[in-house]
């Protein structure tokens, strides 16, 4: 479902750099060659078959149906989806189970934390099996495991204290950089997740959403600036290699940080006449999502003769106060610093928006976060090391037992 889009022009560039490498011209020459190449190359970047705005509310994923809605909206066909659920609901719940969300942050690599809050959530032994998963950007990539039980805790785990950087990511030549949609190439991860969520791991998503339960992953539709909740299980039902791929598409999306990491393009239809949308973290419209605030949870699920005691628990992977620093009087410096503070204060009112849509409908709320009093510090984008300390950290946390918050802390300060 994803579209490869690499323009002509930086294969161009980037051949006639390969080849003057092999040749022993000045360095001024080599410098005007360039020049030329790339000025006969302006304009000649990334081309899309972009969804026209007029049809943003109207376009649906090519072979697929009622698999994911704006978070900004009710779902289409809400009442028929919520009749779907409740006939699944009522042949595996009982009025006397607690049914409980989860919900995971994003956060790049201190997903970490949250990987190890699960797996020594496990050893534990109290872990529910939560009857909705959702996740963000980091968070998507442990969504499907988490959702599917402990059994898949090793697959997290080895994810975040073996992945390097290499492991993830890789530089992308400096023209495919400048004349690209990014500065870096994501194919290791999507190769990660190739080995990770097999058709087996299809399978058994799409047995679990049948019974009912909920696992859905949020990407940002970068064309309509909308955060887009796409229903997994859902898509996991066709069984395919075609939803396979889509889902794999989905989680790689979810993770691909703007500009530092290459959208995914995904491929859809209006009218039978195919376009494609562009979907980036999920983290840049929400830094994490349990259901619709416009939806009473605990009504409906009345509505629908079920009144069981709900729960949330929300695992943020990061610290909620920063430790500052000083920014360098730099263009680099001030933009990364400002987006950084604009992106944990977006994450802050998710929580509180969380908390009160909780609140409002009689929902035990729970959060646990990256204590401030960790104080490490990572020398590249994913360091082995630094992932292992803050996985083992939050392990220790889940195995002791560290009270989850009730309500967001107002100082953002905790010995957690």
């Amino acid at each position: 479902m994803e579209i490869s889009k690499q323009p002509l022009a930086i294969n161009n560039i980037n051949r006639v750099y390969s080849f003057m490498k092999t040749r022993h011209f000045p360095r001024a020459i080599k410098l005007a060659i360039l020049f030329i190449v790339m000025s006969l190359c302006v304009g000649c970047g990334i081309k899309r078959n972009a969804l026209p705005p007029e049809y943003q509310d109207q376009a649906s994923v090519v072979g697929f149906e009622n698999i994911r809605t704006f978070g900004d909206e009710l779902p289409k066909n809400f009442e028929a989806q919520v009749a779907t659920w409740s006939e699944q609901l009522s042949g595996t719940v009982t009025t006397a189970d607690d049914l409980s969300i989860l919900s995971l942050s994003g956060g790049g690599a201190d997903g970490a934390f949250g990987a190890g809050i699960l797996v020594g959530w496990t050893a534990r032994g109290d872990r529910p099996e939560f009857f909705s998963v959702t996740g963000i950007s980091t968070g998507a990539l442990i969504a499907p495991f988490a959702f599917l039980g402990k059994d898949y805790d090793h697959l997290i785990q080895e994810f975040y204290t073996t992945s390097s950087t290499e492991d993830i990511v890789r530089r992308r030549f400096i023209f495919s950089a400048l004349f690209g949609d990014s500065f870096l190439d994501t194919a290791p991860l999507r190769s990660a997740l190739e080995e990770s969520i097999t058709q087996d791991i299809i399978v058994k998503i799409a047995q679990e959403h049948r019974k009912g339960r909920r696992l859905f992953i949020g990407t940002t539709d970068l064309d309509a600036m909308r955060p887009v909740y796409w229903n997994i299980g859902a898509i996991a039902q066709r069984g395919d290699e075609e939803a396979t791929q889509l889902i794999r598409s989905i989680v790689l999306a979810s993770a691909s940080i703007p500009t530092v990491f290459p959208p995914v393009y995904i491929d859809v239809e209006v009218d039978g006449v195919k376009y494609d949308e562009m979907h980036v973290d999920g983290g840049v419209s929400n830094q994490l999502f349990a259901y619709p605030a416009n939806i009473n949870l605990y009504k409906l699920m009345q509505e629908m003769g079920y009144n069981n005691d709900l729960s949330i628990y929300v695992i943020r992977n990061n610290p909620l106060k920063s430790k500052g620093e000083i920014v360098q009087p730099t263009i680099r410096d001030i933009t990364a610093k400002s987006m950084s503070t604009l992106l944990r204060y977006q994450g802050i009112g998710d929580l509180y928006k969380i908390y009160n849509t909780a609140r409002r409908d009689g929902v035990d709320f729970n959060l646990i976060f990256v204590p401030s009093t960790f104080q490490e510090e990572s020398d590249e984008l994913f360091s082995i090391d630094y992932m292992t300390k803050l996985f083992e950290l939050g392990r220790s946390m889940a195995v002791k037992g560290t009270p989850w918050h009730k309500i967001p802390p107002y100082d953002f300060d905790t010995t957690n």
